[in-house]
């Protein structure tokens, strides 16, 4: 199975109900700069789209992957775009049988990974309420999928790592590897460039790289379960609070507005 980069185009190129004609999607594809992180020469999506002069943007974006697949020397492909799980209905609707794998780590310390990193969110509430929006989008529109979708804690991805890509094999139809569990084996591409993002990502699946519980000071803690404590909540995750404060939930309001408060520090210096 072929694994390509973000996409983020599958959304931002999708005109609705309506079909696409080819040429045109073609040189909107090529200038979107996800697509050019791919590395596909844009001919070869259009060698897939041969001979067809309007298509249905379900077939036009079906090529892009089978092109890409190709050049991987793969049968089978996915996408691994995390802003994507806001778009569950879209996508079912794209493709009736897809499968969806839905990968939550507690909010908290995605909230402290935020602090090493040049993109996302640097005060806890704004932090909170991301994670909040897009784990709970994710509950809503991925569970009345039935067995289409599965989801899967981090927690457990690091703690019994081969138990769940078992797990994650039987959703997707794919026979599980021992390979699989040597990540520089499997993708050492996809980890050259996630570095260039991520510094800790070639320390293996950890359950915590920086810990909530240690790491996160306790009015950031009650802060962020002010903002995303239903979803905790809902995925059973432990709460230090089961009732947070006025003054936490006013400060929490505040940040969100850009206030200063609750700003997230890094470790790298």
């Amino acid at each position: 199975m072929a694994v390509p980069p973000e996409s983020r185009f599958i959304t931002e190129l999708d005109p609705g109900d309506s079909d696409v004609e080819v040429d045109s999607f073609l040189r909107r594809l090529a200038a979107h700069k996800r697509f050019t992180a791919w590395g596909l020469p844009i001919a070869a999506v259009g060698t897939e789209l041969r001979g067809l002069e309007r298509t249905s943007y379900a077939t036009a974006i079906t090529a892009v992957y089978r092109a890409y697949a190709r050049r991987q020397g793969k049968a089978r492909w996915g996408d691994k775009t995390p802003r994507y799980v806001e778009h569950i209905p879209e996508i079912s609707r794209l493709w009736p049988d897809a499968r969806f794998i839905h990968l939550i780590r507690d909010g908290r310390d995605v909230a402290l990974s935020y602090a090493d990193v040049d993109f996302g969110p640097k005060n806890v509430a704004k932090a909170a309420k991301l994670w909040a929006d897009r784990v709970g989008a994710g509950l809503r529109d991925g569970r009345p999928l039935g067995d289409r979708y599965l989801e899967v804690l981090y927690a457990d991805l690091t703690e019994d790592t081969e138990g769940t890509l078992r797990d994650i094999c039987s959703l997707i139809d794919l026979d599980f590897d021992p390979v699989m569990l040597d990540p520089e084996a499997t993708g050492k591409a996809a980890l050259d460039r996630a570095q260039r993002y991520n510094p800790h990502v070639r320390e293996g699946a950890k359950r915590h790289v920086r810990s909530w519980e240690s790491d996160m000071p306790a009015d950031q803690q009650e802060m962020f379960e002010a903002v995303a404590g239903d979803v905790l909540s809902a995925l059973a995750f432990e709460r230090r609070y089961q009732t947070t404060s006025a003054p936490a939930r006013v400060k929490a309001r505040l940040a969100l507005k850009g206030i200063p408060f609750g700003r997230l520090h890094s470790t790298r210096g």
